[in-house]
């Protein structure tokens, strides 16, 4: 049996910078996971046919059948491998579904890592992210955890030093935002990305300023192209920012295609008392700090 981690992860900084004929979106992105999470248990039998079983709680929406990216990345894990056997999941759910945080992905990631350990490291990570790239382009990140500068569809990965460590609280309220129909109002507003032009520049700045001065100096220059679209029919988004900032929040930003936020605190007495202001507001709110990678 293996007990895994599954990390939410932020967006410090998403842009989207083209569209490729497949409907793929290219980003740019540096993405960190931060101590929120599930927690994953799997155990694996060998044995002459495959089953994967898969129990949740914390959660009832959540399925437990092959919708759910764990129950499929567990089934790509034994055909890359070459297994069969018997597959036990089960997830704690504590991040907010369709809300940003990459939940379901780092479920699925949390799987893949440990399934390859139980069977002894058959797959290198270069394998493990390859099975994840085929599910969901978060989960190679999610995979590896820690902080990454993010290009092409989510499958390219330059990992970078962890955002150093704060005070972050995460929220989120309302109903969760469909990825696919955020990524098309994008596609309206800018054109289908037809004249976009590939710059990293903006987020390799941040990552220096974070070096260089600490994470309050690189938070004015946090970017996410997502809030131009999400907040109109989520205004959550824009309430949980300001609740935030009026709770000395350096800076509060929607996180991957929403409708979470997260803000950055200088002390853990403020963060505190931001998570206890959301949650009266009627938020789901939580006090985090950012993670090392797995690896």
């Amino acid at each position: 049996m293996k007990i895994e981690r599954a990390n939410a992860k932020i967006n410090l900084y998403l842009d989207v910078v083209g569209r490729l004929e497949n409907g793929y979106h290219e980003i740019v992105s540096l993405m960190q996971t931060v101590s929120l999470c599930d927690i994953v248990t799997v155990d694996y039998l060998p044995a002459e046919q495959t089953a994967i079983l898969l129990n949740a709680s914390g959660n009832d929406a959540m399925p437990t059948d092959r919708r759910n990216l764990a129950w499929r990345a567990a089934e790509k894990f034994l055909i890359a491998s070459g297994r069969r056997g018997e597959v036990r999941i089960t997830i704690e759910k504590h991040i907010p579904m369709a809300a940003g945080l990459a939940g379901g992905s780092s479920d699925a990631a949390a799987v893949l890592r440990a399934l390859n350990a139980l069977c002894g490291k058959p797959l290198t990570q270069d394998a493990l992210c390859a099975i994840g790239a085929t599910l969901g382009a978060d989960i190679p990140f999610c995979i590896v955890g820690g902080g990454s500068m993010v290009t092409g569809i989510g499958e390219t990965l330059e990992p970078t030093d962890p955002m150093p460590q704060c005070h972050l609280v995460v929220a989120c309220m309302g109903e969760g935002v469909s990825t696919p129909w955020a990524y098309g109002k994008l596609d309206e507003q800018y054109g289908f990305f037809a004249n976009a032009v590939q710059n990293d520049a903006p987020a390799r700045e941040i990552l220096a300023l974070m070096k260089r001065d600490g994470v309050v100096s690189a938070c004015p220059k946090f970017f996410n192209l997502f809030e131009e679209v999400v907040p109109k029919v989520q205004p959550y988004v824009d309430q949980l920012k300001s609740v935030m900032l009026q709770n000395k929040a350096v800076r509060a930003m929607m996180s991957g295609s929403g409708p979470s936020v997260f803000g950055v605190f200088e002390t853990a007495a403020d963060a505190d008392l931001a998570c206890t202001a959301l949650r009266k507001f009627g938020a789901t709110a939580f006090v985090c700090h950012p993670t090392k990678a797995y690896f």
